[in-house]
């Protein structure tokens, strides 16, 4: 798949072969390793911090205002635990070391601690999918945004209703459409461990604080796929997806409230497809350097602002 991409990147505009050599002056192993995994454990710590203290909200909230409150918040921090720590780790970034075997291990350990509780087998799904994903977005062969799964217009506010208000469709979700998505198959053992860890918690949560804060944890999981498909949709939906070139199958988005819908700029989707290498917190240097390569009959493809993320959505 590499050697194909090498091929292709050959074959490219100036323009694109110049931004992916741009985003290697923002490589992860040109970061000084202490000061980049002091910062991406403080950001894990702050939303572990923010998670306890939404639990704690749920002992002194009346039920009918904390369940919704919960559930949105909690549902946010199982969002931002995916992009910081599964999709960091899954470029080998989310934690740096020295040693390449090492790091592989620190950050396979790392996601697979995240993944569990969601039933998502980490190698399979991210060391391996995720890159395949970014070797051919949107193709049938993408098991993580395969074309019949990159929802848009009513397909989606559809699909977002039924996670919504059908108890456990976010889950139990059968109408799987898209092959790569099937060969994954099922895990049993995963999703053994995934229900005892749901009923552990939820468990200890019920005895330790309040019956509403277990329920506000698991209704968070509707919150995290609902953020997820959205994502999804603003980083490839409608013609963006479509593109013959699958260099320009993704775009950056910006729009009110992004730094908080979509944390870690991972709405800043284009640069990170041009060089997955960059860690989150340089995307938005990459991007400003960027604007100045793209040609400017390609700005407004390349890059979506305010309403047109909605256009995208709506298609």
């Amino acid at each position: 798949m590499f050697a194909e991409k090498a091929i292709s990147l050959k074959s490219q505009p100036q323009w694109i072969q110049q931004g992916v050599k741009l985003g290697n002056a923002y490589h992860y192993r040109q970061k000084k390793t202490a000061i980049h995994n002091s910062l991406n454990i403080a950001m894990l710590i702050l939303i572990l911090a923010f998670a306890g203290s939404l639990l704690y909200l749920g002992t002194v909230l009346e039920f009918w205002l904390y369940i919704p409150l919960g559930a949105v918040g909690l549902g946010w921090v199982y969002f931002m635990l995916f992009i910081l720590v599964v999709h960091e780790a899954s470029h080998n970034m989310f934690i740096l070391r020295k040693n390449l075997k090492q790091a592989r291990a620190w950050n396979r350990c790392c996601g697979l601690l995240v993944c569990i509780p969601f039933g998502t087998e980490y190698i399979k799904h991210w060391e391996v999918g995720h890159q395949i994903h970014h070797g051919y977005p949107v193709e049938p062969q993408d098991p993580q945004n395969c074309p019949e799964t990159v929802y848009t217009g009513n397909k989606l506010f559809k699909y977002l209703a039924k996670v919504l208000f059908i108890p456990g469709y976010a889950i139990l979700r059968i109408d799987y459409s898209c092959p790569a998505e099937k060969a994954y198959g099922s895990n049993w053992q995963l999703t053994l461990s995934s229900v005892i860890v749901w009923f552990v918690s939820m468990s200890l949560e019920t005895i330790l604080l309040d019956w509403q804060v277990a329920l506000a944890s698991f209704l968070g999981i509707q919150v995290l796929i609902i953020l997820n498909t959205i994502k999804i949709t603003i980083e490839h939906g409608g013609a963006v997806g479509c593109r013959n070139n699958y260099w320009l199958r993704s775009c950056s988005s910006f729009f009110p409230l992004r730094k908080i819908l979509m944390p870690f700029n991972i709405s800043l989707h284009f640069e990170h497809h041009l060089n997955y290498c960059v860690p989150w917190y340089d995307l938005i240097k990459y991007h400003q350097q960027m604007e100045v390569i793209v040609p400017p009959e390609l700005q407004q493809d390349v890059y979506k602002f305010n309403g047109e993320v909605w256009q995208q959505i709506n298609s």
